[in-house]
């Protein structure tokens, strides 16, 4: 397979730009990873960013905005520019998913691009540089890998039994272990670990897979670590790939949001089956009226 869709197929010239862009971005990044160059700052969140975030960046940024000049963009880098806010087609990036693993130089780390239409994400491309391993989905059209610069079908194969269970210090709330700690002996699962990654799509690729179910908790509006960035590329590869990605609700998550943070936590599953039998097992530890997808909508008025 030389590329994954046909080019008369819908969303193929935006794919076919987002996996360009990923490329492109993880070369810069590599350059700055084997050379150990890449200069630290700390953002005005305290979050870690370098020069190799920065460069990744402006790459994906000239990419996208070249051929698509009308497009909104969000990335993490430049989270405040509020013009997306008017636009139906909104790009959504995290030039490196992982900065504080680029840092610690495990290679655990991503390229991650989306592109959103009325909120959901029909578009998306994963890269891990280190590997080249590459994930896409298009909304309808199903997910594939590039290995090796090859492309196949990407499809989740089932939960085991009983499921690997995990989640993330990224995605856990405080004073929320003992829940997830429950669910996990409900289904027979050892004490989930709390990984220092988020979830990715390749987490459910056979070559690097180590779960089936990831639980992220519900923080307060507007508290989240991970935000749209982290999460809208790798929700549609894994939902096209026969996973499910939703929140601890049920609900899927929205995008190009007033803020950019998610509610209602995170639950990602290998298969439909066992996500719901999660989601009924999480539900008497959430509070009974759920948050508001849009945080900004929970948040006290300015």
């Amino acid at each position: 397979m030389s590329f994954p869709v046909h080019q008369d197929a819908p969303w193929y010239h935006e794919l076919s730009v987002a996996v360009a862009a990923a490329d492109a971005a993880g070369e810069v990044i590599l350059q700055f990873y084997n050379a150990q160059s890449a200069d630290e700052y700390t953002k005005d969140d305290g979050s870690p960013v370098t020069d190799a975030d920065l460069a990744a960046d402006k790459v994906i940024r000239e990419h996208l905005s070249s051929a698509f000049p009308d497009d909104g963009l969000l990335t993490e880098e430049g989270a405040k520019e509020e013009s997306r806010l008017n636009k139906q087609r909104v790009w959504i990036v995290d030039p490196i998913d992982g900065t504080a693993q680029f840092i610690a130089a495990n290679g655990k780390f991503d390229v991650l691009i989306a592109l959103a239409e009325n909120q959901r994400p029909v578009v998306a491309v994963t890269l891990q540089p280190v590997t080249g391993l590459m994930h896409a989905a298009i909304i309808g059209q199903g997910a594939w890998r590039r290995e090796n610069g090859v492309w196949s079908a990407f499809e989740i194969a089932p939960a085991h039994n009983p499921p690997r269970m995990v989640t993330s210090v990224y995605y856990i709330a405080e004073g929320s272990e003992p829940a997830v700690k429950a669910v996990a002996e409900k289904f027979g699962s050892v004490d989930p670990e709390e990984m220092k990654v988020g979830t990715q799509a390749r987490a459910f690729d056979d070559t690097q897979r180590v779960y089936d179910v990831f639980i992220g908790f519900p923080q307060p509006p507007g508290t989240s670590p991970g935000q749209e960035w982290d999460l809208a590329a790798p929700d549609l590869i894994i939902n096209e790939a026969g996973g499910v990605y939703s929140d601890l609700y049920g609900r899927l998550h929205l995008y190009n949001k007033k803020n950019t943070h998610f509610s209602g936590g995170l639950l990602v599953s290998a298969d439909h089956e066992i996500h719901l039998q999660v989601l009924k097992a999480m539900r008497p530890f959430l509070r009974e009226t759920p948050p508001s997808p849009e945080p900004a909508d929970d948040l006290p008025a300015e």
